[in-house]
């Protein structure tokens, strides 16, 4: 019986230090932060990113996108293929993302829905945003 409660109070230790994961396993490595990753961007590097970040909001309809803000710029992730969604409740967690990212100019309707599903006003959108847009293969919630 002690063996018993030992082996299930292991397992639940270890599955509490798993952080979220969401999509495709993200891989170990060295990640960017948001300003490094848009200066990578906009020096013309279109290979895979790692990125790690704080987000700052989050798709209010049904968590089909995240938000990351710098001084740099801000970048909204999207998820490959709308092949996953994250809750609402990672806004303000600490995230590593896994994807790929470009500088993108929305039409004016796009800007618009942006701005109703992130729980704006979108008629204050009256000229479109131009924002970089991460394509995201995995997310890992890390805090």
């Amino acid at each position: 019986m002690n063996r018993l409660i030992t082996l299930a109070l292991l397992l639940l230790c270890t599955t509490a230090t798993q952080a979220e994961q969401y999509g495709a396993p993200v891989t170990d490595g060295r990640s960017s932060t948001v300003p490094e990753a848009i200066a990578s961007v906009d020096a013309g590097h279109q290979g895979t990113l790692l990125v790690e970040a704080e987000v700052t909001s989050v798709c209010q309809a049904k968590g089909c996108w995240l938000g990351f803000s710098s001084d740099a710029g801000d970048v909204r992730v999207t998820f490959k293929d709308y092949g996953f969604f994250v809750p609402f409740s990672v806004r303000g967690k600490i995230v590593r993302a896994e994807g790929t990212m470009e500088k993108v100019e929305l039409s004016l309707e796009d800007s618009k829905h942006l701005i109703e599903d992130a729980g704006g006003d979108p008629t204050t959108v009256t000229q479109p945003i131009i924002e970089y847009q991460f394509v995201a293969t995995g997310v890992d919630v890390l805090s």
